[in-house]
C-alpha cells in the first residue's frame, strides 16, 4: 500500500512542477555545452523559477518561528499559512507567477507544490525524517532560481474619511544551488494595490532585474554551476585524510584534491578546509547536464566521487548529499 502511495505522490510532484523541461534544469536555452567547455552563441537563457515569500515577510506576518531540533536552532516556515492569511498575499504570489509565465520563464506553482509536500511531510514523519519547508520546496521541484518576495503596506489619512494606501515591494533572486544572490529589485511608495502594480508596471521597472538573472545563467552555461564539496571521516573509521597512500608520500587529501580539480569544470575549486578528518571545497564548478541530457547536480558529482574512491581504495564511502548544491560524503 505504501509503495502505491509513493508512486502516486511521485507523479503528483512531477505534475505540480509543471512548465519544466524534461532535464529538470535550464530551459529554453539556445546554447549547448560540450566536454571541451565550448559553447555556441547564446541568444536567450530562461531559468526555471519558484516564487516564495521571504523570511522577513513570513516573520512580519507571523508565519515563521524558531524551534530547537537536536540541539540546533532552525526555522519553521509556514508557507501554507501565509498563502491562506489573506487574499492579498495569495494574489501577490499568483500575479508574480503570471508575470513570469508571460516572460516565458518555466515556473513552479507554489500552492500546488505545497499540497504535494503536505503529503510528503506526512510520510517523512512516519519514517522519522524531519526537513525544513524551504528545503522540501527546493528538493521537490529543483528550480534554478528561488525568487523571494517581500511587501509591506502603509495607510495615509488623506481626509477624515479617506485613506490612501502605499506599498513597498522587493524581490531577491537566489541561485537554488548555492543560495547566492543573483539579482535584486526594490520599489517603494507604490500607489494602489500590489497586484495592479505587478500587472501593469513591473515589466518596465524590472528590466535590469531580469537582465541580471539571464546574464547570471549565461555564465553558468559557459562555466558550469557552483557547488560546495565536503568529505568527512566517520568517527569510527581507522582512516585519516593525512595518512599516506603511496611510496612518494601522497595522502588521501592529496588524492581528493586532485580528483576535484580533474572533475570540476575547468578545474575550478577553492579548498577552504583540510584536516585529518575533513576536507572542504567551495566554488566548485560542475557541468550542467549529464551525458544523457538530464540535470547534473551536487548529488551526481558526489556519486562520481564515491564510485572512484571506492574503486581506488576498496573503502566504503557514503553519499549524504541532500540539497542541490552541497555535496557531502562520509568515508567509513
Amino acid at each position: 500500500m505504501k509503495k502505491l502511495l509513493l508512486i502516486a505522490l511521485t507523479f503528483f510532484f512531477l505534475a505540480s512542477c509543471g512548465n519544466r523541461n524534461n532535464s529538470g534544469g535550464l530551459a529554453n536555452i539556445n546554447a549547448s555545452e560540450d566536454k571541451s567547455g565550448k559553447v555556441n552563441v547564446i541568444t536567450q537563457s530562461m531559468p526555471s523559477i519558484m516564487i516564495i515569500p521571504s523570511d522577513q515577510c513570513l516573520q512580519r506576518e507571523g508565519f515563521m518561528k524558531t524551534v530547537t531540533m537536536n540541539g540546533r536552532t532552525v526555522y519553521d516556515r509556514d508557507y501554507n499559512g501565509f498563502l491562506l492569511h489573506s487574499e492579498t498575499t495569495k494574489s501577490m504570489i499568483r500575479s508574480l507567477q503570471e508575470f513570469f509565465v508571460k516572460e516565458k520563464y518555466p515556473l513552479t506553482d507554489l500552492e500546488q507544490t505545497l499540497k504535494s509536500i503536505t503529503n510528503q511531510e506526512s510520510m517523512d514523519l512516519v519514517d522519522g525524517v524531519a526537513k525544513d519547508a524551504k528545503t522540501l520546496l527546493v528538493s521537490t521541484c529543483k528550480p534554478d532560481i528561488i525568487l523571494e518576495v517581500d511587501y509591506s503596506e502603509t495607510s495615509d489619512l488623506v481626509t477624515r474619511v479617506s485613506v490612501k494606501k502605499r506599498t513597498s515591494f522587493s524581490m531577491v533572486a537566489l541561485d537554488a544551488f548555492t543560495n547566492k544572490a543573483v539579482s535584486s529589485f526594490n520599489k517603494a511608495e507604490i500607489d494602489g494595490s500590489i497586484t495592479d502594480y505587478i500587472g501593469k508596471d513591473l515589466k518596465a521597472s524590472a528590466k535590469d532585474f531580469l537582465n541580471q538573472i539571464q546574464g547570471y545563467f549565461k555564465d553558468i552555461i559557459v562555466n558550469g554551476r557552483e557547488i560546495t564539496f565536503r568529505v568527512q571521516i566517520d568517527q569510527n573509521s581507522s582512516i585519516n585524510l593525512t595518512d599516506e597512500i603511496n611510496n612518494i608520500g601522497d595522502t588521501y587529501s592529496d588524492w581528493i584534491r586532485e580528483w576535484v580539480k580533474t572533475n570540476a569544470k575547468n578545474g575550478a575549486a577553492n579548498m577552504q578546509k583540510n584536516t585529518a578528518k575533513e576536507i572542504y571545497f567551495t566554488n566548485v564548478r560542475i557541468t550542467n547536464l549529464s551525458d544523457d541530457g538530464t540535470q547534473f547536480n551536487a548529488y551526481d558529482f558526489a556519486t562520481a566521487f564515491r564510485r572512484a574512491f571506492g574503486q581506488t581504495f576498496q573503502t566504503k564511502c557514503l553519499n549524504n548529499t541532500q540539497g542541490l548544491g552541497d555535496a557531502s560524503l562520509i568515508i567509513k
